[in-house]
């Protein structure tokens, strides 16, 4: 007993290690984990950023030297004015002082020039290798990541964060650098013209400093919280965004926007601390240098007075320290960006480190190219790792002969896909092992592995990108090397024996015909046989189809069967099938019940024992006994009809294939030319003030506050020019002189503690408006991308990935015009209005020379601006292309990693990226060249008023007072226009995410679920009489190709009408019209005698249910997504009752947490069945008065389709019901059958009536019929 239990806990411990590596990565294996942004710097790009350093480093050192200058003017002022220099002395060392201004304007440049170049060069480089290298660890991973983290998120990654690392390692970090040589060159020069004074000024530097360090600190921590919320809001986008069809039907858009608003809230509140504990930091930062000039006088004076120091040395010792602190303080406006490029780069740092358990990159392992064999399964047990408590496999034990085809059949959640899923290795089995040809899966080489394995699936995922390349994806995983010539001729041939040559052939573009984001332009079964060409053109050792003829028509789908039968010759074939027909002719047939073998042996020997196998057989026998034996013996002569109507048919079926680009062409978010997407800037304030309408009056108190704090610059102006004055007195007045000093040395106090107020109070408030305004952007965003109407999101540039590029960057873009930046504007124009008007009150000459240089500076920052503007756009729209490519690579990577497609995806991301950043390079050289003349241009300002502010004393028309209250207020005015334009290109950015967002708010869909107009639809009081009046489709791309042709039905209320054919021939664009997906082109649809354009939308479709044949569930609980989309208030017995009757009740309550499952991403911790009968639950919640079934059961095994087709049976009798359907035994019992072929109702009448006629219905049962008389 002890022993059970010792090797009870062994086992649990060893599951838990298994499941723990899956979800977590493996720790220890000794692969190199980059934790630096600087690993990945090439040895260029650790060149470029040296020199790159070392240009900002001497760029900033530049500045202090001004103090020497100013300081040796100074003391020729006081010499001139006690008479120590003669005014020809005085006018030469003027002009000697003038023209070093211009020595240092011409090294400011160059150097400037070669820092933003560098810096912009090294770290778009830089970070377009942290994008490949992020991007290839994602790519890598194990499917039980992507179980748990969305393609959201990954989108939030490469987008936003990217963005902000970008941003921080370009620009941000060089003015940081230059700020901190600054810095270190005032000091130097402070303890170089007198230490002692240097070194009690240098208490100052020590309060900034403990200041940032405990403030960066809280704002990195806050930052990370901020980032980590964003990413869920993120995911629960995307999956909106990507089942928008279900989304719209629905009705749930406020649900969801409802369930993304928590997010973005959590990442204000965290974004909030981030910004408030910055904006201590800023106001620490403004107010310690008036802290510096009042201790500096004041100490100054007393060492002027003991003889040790003089004016000269006091006045550049005091803005040397000055300068150094203020370059400090230059620091905290980059600091959030920089913090953020932290925080952003330690998420990203942390997923590359991530080891995958299951890496497709491995170079382990054994190589089973060469061997085949017999697959083996052995005591094999299963548990997902997003699901612990839930065990799916028990003890499997079973063997796949080599060359022989298994069936595997059984209820929905029985274990079946599971299996495909672990020979597959997207997991590890917890117990237990599985054999390949005598090898342990887990021993062989993974790629090596897959490479001997096709595997189509029920739900096949194609790429935005033509037919043609969708099934060559096929041969990325095989050794073959084979020319252009013999690759087209492989994928015709594969394409022809999964019958698509024919509808492919019929298209405009044939092959080169683009299928779209996740091939939505092509019909369901169109899309599942370009999936199953790709799976036959390899040439496997192995093919696993998972219900790989789910989605076809009855003729279709034996064509197709046909080509899979010979396909299965000469190797090892896995099928998983709910359509019992489909494997009838496998060599062994295992039948699964909860995990474990009910039954096992071929069909016969199965049906021999009227057992499990037998019953399910049985419950989807079609025809009853006398019309089987009655139409039997004519299914032989008529097979040959039936193959010749099959490519009738299918090459009629080609009208339904839809355009990429089917939507008109003013609904887009991006001109076409590169420039008018951009606002202007007051265009962009006015349009953020739309935004952050409630917080106005406190966005407003704020800017109130940044002015005043702006006007601290000119009062600190007047201080510092008596301060002057009064160490200009002569030596007998000493007395007088300290006294003075010690009263405007106070002034300075008092003027920095409050500028320290000030600053912290504008700080919080304008954190709060921009953060608000952020929040109100991304909310008012969502809902802006789901009011759209469906044709939007079938547009090439409105892709789910796009969009949600476009969701996460473009809406934080417009902070770089938010509450802070724009305080910190206007902060500036109050110390450069100030400056100007107490300048030309003082003195009016100097100041309107002084002014006069502001407009060259701010002239260069504009041109810069508009410069950024235009590349910023471009580099988005390129952005774009490779963010969507990396989203639908990570939406579709079951089908990445089954064909080996990681080489490939990551070949095409990185060219991608390479063609971006190739376009960057001349905008970069440009822009720089404008930022560096608007940073030397200030030294030139500084010359000009100093020659000729110095000509006004020396000629006695301005005291030294009058001349340093101008030039200390203007000249700082001029320097902060040049800080202005630093943030140029955060400009730039807001600018153009403003006009794409008000392009995007501006748009008024034609079928608006925003507008109240249309009549009311009362709820219950409905006909549900519906009717097709000569209704004519064409999607707007292709006016040419017809969909519906002169389209007419009568739907009778209560009436259960069915719609049947091949695949393509316009069955599901009558549910589209029918949900209003999009407005008949012809024609009109009414209901109760009202055309429905006519009604209200969301009247309408609350009258609607649809079931799709692709089921969209939603991360959270079962429940959640139960209730998703009911129109009031359910009841637990209600929920509990539509349960029942979808038959997935007994599976709910046998989970841990029941109805409080976590249902995943998309639902992916529940099998396709179990996904499928919630979806037919929720439906049955909503209680409406008419039913769209599109394919509802085509994912259940027959049991549970038996069960759910009398709970459907039982629904419709109470309401309109049109089912889409290729399984014929779901409709049988329908008052209606209609055929179409090429939008054209070919028969219709009822099953019985259809029978009879022996026409086109006819043929498709009987293709589709299970068992022959001789069978029975």
């Amino acid at each position: 007993m002890a022993d059970l239990k010792v090797q009870s806990r062994e086992a649990d411990e060893k599951q838990a290690s298994i499941l723990d590596r899956q979800l977590n990565g493996v720790s220890g294996t000794g692969q190199l984990k980059q934790t630096s942004l600087l690993a990945y710097a090439t040895t260029v790009d650790l060149i470029f950023i040296g020199l790159s350093c070392l240009s900002a480093i001497i760029a900033g050192a530049l500045n202090p030297l001004l103090t020497v200058i100013y300081g040796q003017f100074a003391g020729t002022f006081d010499d001139f004015a006690n008479g120590s220099v003669t005014s020809k002395e005085a006018t030469s060392k003027t002009a000697e002082f003038t023209l070093f201004f211009v020595y240092l304007a011409i090294g400011q440049f160059v150097f400037t020039y070669l820092t933003t170049i560098g810096f912009y060069y090294t770290g778009e480089h830089i970070t377009r290798r942290l994008r490949k290298a992020y991007f290839e660890s994602i790519i890598r991973q194990n499917i039980a990541f992507f179980d748990t983290t969305g393609a959201g998120s990954i989108t939030s990654r490469l987008t936003t964060d990217m963005n902000m690392i970008q941003e921080g390692l370009t620009g941000k970090l060089s003015l940081c650098l230059s700020s901190a040589a600054t810095f270190g060159s005032a000091f130097v020069i402070a303890f170089v013209v007198y230490w002692k004074l240097g070194l009690i000024l240098s208490s100052t530097i020590v309060a900034m400093t403990i200041s940032s360090t405990i403030g960066g600190a809280y704002a990195v921590k806050y930052t990370k919280l901020s980032l980590s919320s964003s990413t869920k809001g993120a995911t629960i986008a995307e999956e909106a965004i990507s089942s928008i069809r279900h989304v719209t039907a629905s009705g749930i858009q406020k649900q969801l926007s409802d369930r993304y608003v928590p997010s973005i809230l959590s990442a204000r509140k965290e974004g909030m601390k981030a910004r408030s504990s910055v904006a201590v930091v800023v106001a620490v930062l403004n107010s310690v240098p008036y802290l510096s000039y009042a201790l500096s006088f004041w100490m100054g004076s007393r060492f002027l007075v003991n003889g040790s120091m003089n004016v000269s040395e006091i006045v550049t010792m005091t803005l040397a320290i000055v300068i150094g602190a203020w370059s400090v303080g230059r620091v905290a406006p980059n600091a959030q960006a920089f913090i953020s490029c932290i925080a952003s780069a330690s998420g990203i740092l942390k997923a590359i480190s991530r080891t995958s358990p299951l890496d497709p990159f491995g170079v382990g392992g054994v190589d089973v190219d060469t061997i085949n064999g017999d697959v083996t399964f052995a005591n094999v047990g299963l548990v997902y790792p997003s699901r612990p408590d839930a065990t799916v496999l028990k003890d499997l034990s079973f063997t796949i002969p080599l060359h022989q085809t298994t069936a595997i059949v059984g209820a929905s959640g029985s274990g079946k896909s599971s299996i495909v899923e672990l020979l597959m290795r997207f997991y590890e089995p917890t117990r237990g092992q599985i054999l390949f040809a005598g090898h342990d899966i887990q021993s062989i080489n993974l790629r090596s592995l897959r490479r001997q394995i096709s595997l189509v699936g029920q739900e096949p995922m194609l790429f935005n990108t033509s037919i043609f390349e969708n099934i060559r994806y096929g041969l990325e995983s095989t050794a073959d090397d084979l020319s252009p010539e013999e690759t087209e001729s492989r994928v015709i041939q594969a394409a022809k024996s999964a019958n698509a040559h024919g509808f492919i052939s019929g298209l405009l573009l044939g092959y080169k015909t683009p299928v779209g984001e996740k091939g939505l332009q092509l019909s369901g079964g169109q899309r599942q046989r370009i999936a199953i060409a790709r799976g036959l053109i390899k040439n496997p050792k192995v093919l696993l189809l998972d219900e790989a003829t789910s989605a076809l028509d009855v003729h279709s789908e034996r064509a197709v069967q046909s080509a899979l039968e010979k396909a299965a010759q000469g190797r090892t074939t896995v099928i998983i099938a709910h359509r019992l027909s489909t494997i009838r002719h496998a060599d062994t047939i295992i039948v699964l019940a909860s995990g474990n073998i009910a039954e096992q042996g071929s069909h016969e020997e199965l049906m021999s024992k009227k057992a499990y196998y037998f019953r399910l057989v049985e419950d989807q026998r079609l025809l009853n006994t006398n019309e089987e034996e009655k139409y039997v013996g004519a299914r032989s002569h008529e097979d040959d009809l039936v193959e010749d109507t099959n490519d009738t048919l299918e090459m009629s079926g080609v009208a339904e294939v839809k355009s990429e680009n089917t939507v008109t062409p003013d609904v887009t978010l991006r001109a076409a030319s590169p420039a008018p997407g951009a606002l202007s800037f007051l265009a962009t304030q006015k349009f953020l003030a739309t935004i952050n309408s409630p917080s106005l009056a406190l966005l407003a108190f704020g800017l109130v506050l940044s002015v005043i704090s702006g006007l601290g610059t000119p009062g600190q102006s007047i201080i510092f020019a008596k301060l002057i004055d009064v160490l200009s007195l002569p030596a007998s007045a000493y007395s007088t002189l300290r006294h003075r000093v010690d009263f405007w040395a106070l002034m300075y106090l008092v003027l920095g503690v409050v500028i320290l107020v000030i600053w912290i109070c504008q700080g919080v408030v304008l954190a709060y408006c921009e953060e608000s305004a952020i929040f109100r952007a991304k909310r008012h965003t969502f809902r802006s991308i789901l009011r759209q109407e469906v044709l939007f999101f079938d547009q090439s540039n409105h892709s789910t990935g796009q969009l949600m590029s476009f969701l996460s960057s473009s809406t934080t873009d417009l902070g770089g015009v938010g509450g802070l930046v724009l305080g910190t504007i206007l902060s500036f124009c109050g110390t450069i209005g100030g400056g100007l008007i107490l300048s030309l009150i003082i003195g009016w000459k100097l100041a309107l020379v002084c002014t006069s240089t502001i407009p060259l500076v701010a002239g260069c920052g504009y041109l810069r601006l508009m410069m950024l503007s235009l590349f910023d756009q471009k580099v988005k729209e390129s952005h774009n292309v490779s963010i969507n490519y990396a989203s639908e690579a990570t939406t579709a990577i079951r089908t990445v990693a089954s064909l080996c497609l990681e080489d490939q995806i990551l070949v095409n991301y990185n060219r991608m990226l390479s063609e971006q950043a190739a376009k960057s390079l001349i905008s970069i050289l440009q822009t720089s060249a404008l930022y560096a003349a608007s940073q030397s241009i200030t030294f030139l300002c500084a010359g000009l008023a100093f020659w000729y502010g110095g000509t006004l004393v020396i000629d006695h028309q301005y005291s030294i007072f009058q001349f340093f209250v101008c030039f200390a207020s203007l000249i700082s005015g001029s320097q902060t226009a040049g800080i202005i334009f630093s943030h140029a290109p955060g400009f730039s950015k807001a600018m153009t995410a403003a006009g794409e967002l008000k392009a995007l708010f501006d748009i008024k869909p034609k079928i608006d679920t925003w507008e109240a107009s249309g009549h009311s639809v009362p709820r219950g009081k409905s006909e549900s009489r519906i009717k097709f009046e000569n209704v004519t489709f064409r999607y707007p791309e292709r006016p040419d190709r017809v969909v519906l042709k002169n389209f007419n039905l009568s739907i009778r209320a209560g009436q259960y009408v069915a719609l049947v054919g091949p695949s393509g021939c316009g069955k599901t664009t009558i549910v589209g019209l029918l949900e209003r997906f999009f407005d008949p082109t012809e024609g009109q649809i009414t209901l109760d005698g009202q055309d429905i354009t006519q009604l209200n939308v969301n009247d309408y479709r609350r009258m609607l249910s649809l079931v799709g044949q692709e089921t969209t569930l939603y991360s959270g609980t079962i429940k959640e997504n139960l209730v998703l989309g009911a129109p009031e208030e359910i009841s637990e017995d209600t929920i509990i009752s539509a349960c029942k009757k979808a038959n997935i009740y007994n599976f709910i309550v046998s989970l841990p947490d029941g109805f409080s499952t976590e249902v995943g991403a998309r639902g992916t911790m529940l099998s396709g069945g179990q996904r499928q009968r919630i979806a037919i639950a929720r439906a049955l919640l909503r209680n409406t008065d008419i039913l769209l079934l599109d394919e509802a059961t085509s994912s259940l095994d027959s049991e549970s389709e038996k069960l759910v087709q009398e709970a459907l049976d039982v629904a419709v009798q109470r309401r309109t019901t049109i089912a889409v359907a290729h399984r014929l035994s779901t409709i049988r019992n329908a008052d209606l059958i209609c055929v179409l072929d090429h939008g054209v109702l070919v028969e219709s009448g009822t099953h019985s009536q259809l029978i009879a006629k022996r026409g086109v219905y006819f043929q498709m049962v009987q293709t589709q019929n299970l068992e022959k008389t001789k069978t029975r």
